[in-house]
């Protein structure tokens, strides 16, 4: 009896480390090759760092914040929000 407790234990233990082993891929819940924002919007892995690239993370992640609010406007030339030209000049 000792020995088949001592055998489901080590079985038990050594599929824990394993699980416990392998890297997990969400990326903060949205996906591959995207990341969460502060704001909690989902962008593209180098958005932002003047790589030319569109924002488009998978359809199954969370949707971007909408561009509202005083002083910033949907620009399509980066497929994002962004500020008014008068907000930082």
């Amino acid at each position: 009896m000792e020995s088949i407790m001592r055998a489901s234990l080590l079985a038990v233990l050594t599929a824990g480390a394993l699980l416990g082993l392998t890297p997990a891929n969400a990326a903060d819940g949205c996906g591959t090759g995207c990341h969460s924002t502060v704001n909690g919007a989902c962008v593209v892995d180098g958005w932002g760092t003047s790589a030319r690239l569109r924002n488009e993370c998978p359809a199954t992640t969370r949707p971007r914040p909408p561009c509202g609010g005083q002083g910033y406007i949907w620009r399509r030339d980066f497929q994002a929000c962004s500020q008014t030209t008068k907000d930082w000049l």
